[in-house]
This record gives C-alpha cells, structure tokens and sequence, in this order.
C-alpha cells in the first residue's frame, strides 16, 4: 500500500539510557534525565528517534537490579571466605543466560531495522553506550571484575563510576555487540557509534557522535 503524507524517513537508534537516566543501574547515572544536547541534534536533522530496550531492567530485575542485590551477599560472603572459586560456575551459567537473551534481542532488533530499510526507510546511525558490558560500541566492562569490585566495596564510600572506569576493556558489549555482528551477516551497512559519559562534556560527545553521523549540528 503506497500513501503520501509527511513522514521524514529517517529513523536514528539511541541507547535506552540516552533518553531516560532513570533506566540506568543505582549509582550510574551520569546526569539528571534525557540527554538533551543529543535530543537537540536530533530534532535539527528531522531524525525519528527509535529507543533501544534496556536489557539490564529485563534480564537483572528491573529498574532497581533486584536479582544483583540478591546475590552480592553470597558472591560477598564467598570473597571474604575464600571459596569465590567454587560460585565462580554459578556466576558463568547467568551470564550465560543474559548472553542468550541479549542475542536473541538483537536478532529482532536488526530484524526490525531490515524491515525499514527494504521499505525504503533510512537509518542514520545506532548510539550505544561505551562504559556497559550491555550496551558498549568500543568499550566493555569486565563484569566479573565489576561484580567482584561491588561485592568487596558495597560498603565503603567508593562510588560506582570508579568501579567501572576501572573495569572498562577495549572489547564489544553482549547486546550492542550481537547487534553489529548479525548487522555484518546480513550486511546491512549502519553506522553504530559509542556515546561515552565519562569522558568529556555532554556537548562535547553530542557534537563527537553528530560529526561521526554527518548530522547538523
């Protein structure tokens, strides 16, 4: 079926956090809501905006990660105790888990994506977050080494940002990385650049992550 009306088909995939800080774990938020310099952009290039799913709230217990909390008290008492070894396999098998779900998403994401495009649709770009295990472009985190950080220290006034800029790699995430792969199997050629939050000004990244898409700034 083929109508006219005024749709601009250009469509841009963000991060879920990028357009809700509420979505992010407790103590990682990097400021108060939406990111507004980036929403602005968006806006200025006629861009629809597509939110991507937050895997962290589906698969770790919601908005409050009420599956981690449960478990810091073993992997806590385990560490302290020395037998961290032995709970190591548990920890693996939910991983691998969590791996499952974010592949399985990402098939239905790009999935999604194959769809717009072959009716005529362009996507401009996929926005990612460059200090998650979940979400990283370029970056990743060391997740044992994050879980294993937040079990030792959940008591001690260390913040979360240091945790994780200590345990970020030079790696692909599990969710934005299925997504890049299964986009290179089907050779679907977009454009997926990493916001990083901790490393510049909010409007600095903006313009980084505009200039990377060819977007007005």
């Amino acid at each position: 079926m083929d109508f006219i009306d005024k749709r601009y088909k250009r469509i841009i995939y963000v991060n879920h956090c990028l357009l809700n800080q509420n979505t992010r774990g407790p103590g990682a938020a990097f400021r108060e809501a939406a990111s507004n310099e980036l929403i602005q952009i968006f806006l200025k290039n006629d861009l629809n905006i597509e939110q991507l799913p937050c895997l962290e709230i589906i698969g770790a217990g919601g908005v409050s990660r009420k599956s981690l909390d449960t478990f810091l008290p073993l992997l806590s008492n385990s560490i302290e105790n020395g037998w961290f070894p032995l709970i190591k396999p548990l920890i693996k098998v939910r991983l691998y888990r969590y791996q499952w779900l974010c592949k399985k998403t990402a098939l239905k994401i790009v999935s999604e994506m194959n769809d717009f495009l072959n009716a005529g649709y362009v996507i401009t770009g996929i926005i990612g977050m460059n200090d998650s295990a979940t979400c990283g472009v370029t970056k990743s985190l060391d997740f044992m080494e994050v879980i294993r950080r937040i079990a030792i220290e959940r008591n001690s006034a260390i913040t979360l940002k240091k945790i994780i800029k200590d345990a970020l790699i030079d790696d692909r995430s599990y969710f934005m990385g299925s997504i890049m792969s299964e986009l290179k199997k089907r050779r679907m050629d977009i454009k997926v650049v990493g916001f990083e939050p901790w490393n510049d000004s909010q409007e600095n990244q903006a313009k980084r992550i505009a200039k990377k898409l060819n977007l007005i700034v």
